[in-house]
């Protein structure tokens, strides 16, 4: 796990790809969160 700030991510967040299928989700996946 890496630590940025009060936010923990796993290590696969630079080994995964991660493609949002906007035609599917009509920008839902892009909602701003408490975490971004």
């Amino acid at each position: 796990m890496i630590r940025i700030g009060d936010t923990l991510l796993s290590e696969d967040v630079f080994d995964e790809h991660f493609a949002c299928d906007l035609g599917a989700c009509k920008g839902a996946c892009c909602v701003e969160g408490d975490s971004g």
